[in-house]
């Protein structure tokens, strides 16, 4: 499983290092590569080698070591500073800081580079530091979020160079298998870190009963999930709140939220919320709130990224005592901290590299200042990520700091006290026993203080409720508030009064007459106990009924999710087989071939298809759908079309098998419009960038003939488009190069969703995210003269009558099939057509048109809340079947057929 996992990134690190076109894609510049002492450059590869085989040992400069920082700088302002003043400490070995580390005439040689909390940039950030600076390159310190991690330790791992992150947290990067040389000096979001800490807090406090609002991005989403599955509690109530395009969040979902709180019902609600969001998300929820007047004693408890953020200037919506409370990583404050800070401040103020202020009152610049704490959790954690690593080579001869797995090694055995506080890590390469300090907004208008820490798995421990001020209640409380509102009690029914009553007079009737015999007393008693007894049987029925509504709630609950589920549950396209493979080779008795083939020689006439397979992948399938309807339901029209993507020196099989996006944002480089994935109406455009088959990278495929090439003839989902006319100006090409987004549609004020342009005689489309194209077939071809052993028919009309395809009609037996084709092609300009799928999209009749789109624009105009099935003839002559048609998932149901056989359907529109 490794072995393929390294064939799979080192195509994917090749896919980095080829040139920049106007392709865009998989297509980039060759760097100027300056390889290291003891190396050449390897010019089939891109790639520095090694002279011979020493010079891993002995040909490098051992006296020193090389080390890269690799973070955002954008989000890290100061994180440049942090870094080199670390290393300057660590190369002066006479200051009495760790003066032991490489202090055998050792220099750190230390660079920065931006990764952009991206990996589209932090992989090729890495790649230029690996191939052009560090020879050899002995570590990275970063990233700090772990969508870069993830993809920079993936192929750092391939080479056994280390990377310490100061901050990233995913617990997927706790696989040692896939990030086998990975560090961090941070917890992972798991039970073992953050989401530990979370439910550690809650539980010290008592608290076995919370709500749940979480936002729609993954990194939120999976913090929930990791949340309800570690959560040994009651959850009275769950939410996921919606982020809109733009980012902010959408209003109507808050309310959906807070008014999913079972407030009126004190028997399950909770007073203790959980939001998790990001603080630019988390604010305007809580905002919401206040101004709803929600639940004013909410103890709202917050994840780490919005617990101790900066609100603002305008934070007249708190209430007087807002009481959040949260956990972010531990922010320490013993002697080695400040021996740090100190030796900081002073070269800050001698090099006056200092720090501006702004001042409250004028806004503007007051004097200089140095740093008054460390400015991040990350600034101590970044400290401690370069000691670690630096500790870690240190302990090698010199002649083994080249070695990086004997660097990793060192480095899973590495432990001392630092800046962060107790620095040493578990064998997946975790801050082992991580801490977290727990935060707490006392006062509107002030600054988040620091109330104790929490260590996952330790209850009580480091946290007192008197040091915490709570919403409603206010501060120096010896208890924190319940989590649970008080039940009040049951109100007697009238009939149990009347029964009560009628009880006592007749005791009191029986004790006035009988209370001279004893016998006459032993009666009543009896009389009187069996009332007991009915009275005890009544309330155990009314306990019984409680529990029986909770299932039925619970069920109801449960219902709500199936049905969802199956709501999911995606139909494949009808020109699918069922063999199971996803490359389906499409032979020539089939309309499909001669549709791809027509496509094909539309503008390269002399080319011949010698192979046409139909890529059957389900997950890239789901995802592409997944994108259709995403715009369906906001209301923007598919414009499918059928269109060419060469792969240049990528494997056509990295896309076709991936299980999670097929072409990659994350491989894309600069071209004519920027960074982008990029696809042509013209195949003699993409022939350019077609796939030469080898031997040596074919697994799935046969091998090829010479000459051939490869490339896809892809859906993509085109949306709305903007034409972006590059030839107009200089100043309009630069405009266009540096796009990373489409721009903004001045009517709607939605981002358009794609960027369209005219080169080398063809029109292109770029797309800036993933998902939104399916690579449908993966052809290849030659060029020339056709050669009948690999394309044996010239014509669709000669492959059908060699492979007997007839009508058995002897009327029309040489009458040959109706030609289907499958190309996806937008509607005339002003034209909206119906259209189902069967072998090629097919339109309905003239009276179904008609129905579908009147249908069809009553729903929209209810906002997508509105009757969405309407019932249509179709089949032969248009009236043979009676077709259900679903205007919210787009599919057709034969209701007369005894299978009910589905179909897709589609709202064709012009451009």
């Amino acid at each position: 499983m490794k072995v393929y996992h390294q064939v799979v990134l080192w195509a994917q690190i090749l896919s980095i290092i080829v040139c920049i076109d106007a392709h865009g894609l998989f297509s980039a510049t060759a760097p100027s590569t300056t390889c290291g002492y003891g190396t050449h450059l390897n010019n089939d590869t891109l790639a520095c080698q090694c002279n011979n085989a020493l010079c891993s040992t002995r040909e490098f400069n051992a006296s020193k070591v090389h080390i890269a920082g690799l973070f955002d700088e954008l989000g890290f302002d100061w994180g440049r500073e942090i870094f080199d003043f670390t290393i300057s400490l660590l190369n002066d070995h006479n200051n009495g800081w760790h003066d032991d580390i490489l202090n055998d005439g050792t220099e750190i040689i230390a660079t920065v580079a931006d990764a952009g909390c991206d990996p589209g940039i932090a992989v090729p950030a890495y790649w230029d530091l690996k191939t052009s600076w560090g020879q050899p390159l002995h570590g990275v310190i970063g990233c700090r979020c772990s969508g870069a991690s993830i993809a920079v330790s993936r192929i750092a791992g391939l080479e056994d160079i280390p990377v310490v992150s100061m901050s990233s947290s995913s617990a997927q990067l706790s696989d040692i298998i896939d990030f086998s040389s990975f560090f961090r000096l941070v917890g992972p979001d798991n039970s073992r870190g953050q989401v530990g800490a979370l439910v550690t807090l809650l539980q010290s406090f008592g608290w076995d009963r919370v709500s749940v609002i979480n936002t729609d991005t993954q990194y939120t989403k999976d913090l929930a999930t990791a949340f309800g599955n570690t959560w040994t509690g009651d959850i009275a109530h769950i939410h996921t709140v919606s982020i809109r395009p733009d980012g902010t969040v959408e209003d109507t979902s808050v309310d959906q939220a807070l008014d999913g709180v079972p407030v009126d019902d004190p028997r399950v609600n909770s007073r203790i919320i959980v939001l998790i969001a990001h603080h630019q998300h988390a604010y305007p929820i809580l905002q919401r709130a206040q101004q709803r007047n929600f639940q004013p004693d909410t103890v709202w408890v917050g994840a780490d990224a919005w617990t101790g953020q900066f609100f603002g200037s305008d934070t007249e919506w708190m209430p007087d005592i807002p009481g959040y409370i949260g956990v972010v990583p531990y922010r320490n404050n013993d002697s080695h901290l400040h021996d740090f800070l100190n030796r900081l401040q002073n070269h800050q103020k001698a090099t006056q590299t200092t720090t501006p202020s702004i001042s409250p009152a004028s806004g503007s610049a007051a004097e200089d200042t140095t740093f008054p704490s460390l400015p991040s959790y990350a600034a101590e954690t970044m400290v401690d990520s370069i000691v670690a690593l630096t500790m870690a080579i240190s302990s090698l001869n010199p002649g083994e700091r080249a070695d990086g797995k004997k660097i990793i090694t060192a480095l899973s055995q590495t432990n001392f006290t630092g800046v962060s506080g107790p620095v040493s890590f578990t064998p997946e390469g975790d801050r082992a026993n991580p801490r977290y300090s727990v935060l707490n907004l006392p006062t509107r208008g002030k600054e988040w203080e620091n109330v104790g820490f929490i260590t996952p798995g330790a209850i009580g421990e480091g946290v007192n409720a008197l040091d915490i001020c709570w919403a409603s209640i206010g501060c120096d409380q010896q208890e924190a508030p319940s989590d649970e509102y008080p039940v009040p009690p049951e109100k007697l029914q009238t009939w149990v009064i009347a029964v009560i009553t009628t009880i006592s007079l007749l005791v009191v009737a029986l004790a006035a007459k009988y209370w001279r015999s004893h016998e006459k007393k032993k009666r009543l008693k009896t009389n009187i106990s069996e009332m007991q007894k009915k009275m005890e049987a009544m309330k155990t029925i009314d306990t019984e009924l409680l529990d029986l509504d909770k299932q039925v709630e619970e069920a109801k609950r449960r219902q709500a999710s199936l049905i969802l589920q199956r709501a999911n549950l995606q139909e494949m396209p009808s020109t699918w087989s069922s063999s199971g493979e996803t490359l389906v080779e499409v032979t020539p008795d089939d309309d499909q071939y001669w549709s791809v083939h027509d496509k094909l020689k539309e503008t390269m006439s002399n080319a011949w298809m010698s192979k046409v397979w139909r890529v059957q992948n389900t997950s890239l399938w789901t995802y592409y759908s997944f994108h259709k309807d995403r715009l369906t339901m906001i209301d923007i029209d598919h414009n499918e079309r059928h269109v060419w993507h060469g792969t240049s020196s990528l494997d056509p099989s990295i896309i076709y098998n991936d299980q999670q996006d097929g072409f990659m944002m994350q491989f894309s480089n600069m071209g004519f419009w920027g960074r982008g994935i990029y696809f042509a109406n013209n195949s003699s455009y993409s022939d350019s960038y077609s796939y030469k088959p080898s031997e040596n990278t074919q697994s799935d495929r046969p091998r090829s003939n010479k000459g051939e090439r490869e490339m896809f003839l892809a859906k993509l989902l085109v949306g709305n488009e903007i034409f972006m006319n590059r030839d107009e100006s200089n100043s309009r090409a630069q405009e266009c190069a540096r796009l990373t987004v489409p721009p903004t549609d001045a009517n709607s004020g939605l981002k358009y969703n794609t960027v369209t342009g005219e080169t080398g005689g063809s029109q292109v489309w770029v797309v800036y995210e993933n998902g939104r194209a399916y690579p449908d077939y993966l052809i290849r071809y030659y060029k020339g003269k056709r050669d009948p052993k690999r394309t044996p028919f010239e014509t669709r009309e000669e492959a059908m009558r060699r492979t007997k395809r007839y009508s058995n009609n002897p009327k029309t037996k040489d009458v040959l099939p109706e030609f289907k084709s499958i190309i996806a092609v937008p509607a005339p300009k002003g034209v909206v057509t119906w259209e189902y799928y069967d072998n090629g999209w097919k339109p309905y009749g003239n009276t179904a048109q008609d129905a579908l789109e009147t249908a069809y624009q009553s729903f929209v105009g209810t906002s997508n809340t509105g009757n969405h099935k309407v019932q249509v003839l179709g089949g032969k002559n248009y009236n043979e079947w009676t077709y259900e048609v679903d205007l919210m998932t787009f599919v057709q149901t034969n209701i007369e057929h005894s299978a009910h056989t589905k179909r897709d359907v589609r709202r064709n529109t012009s451009l």
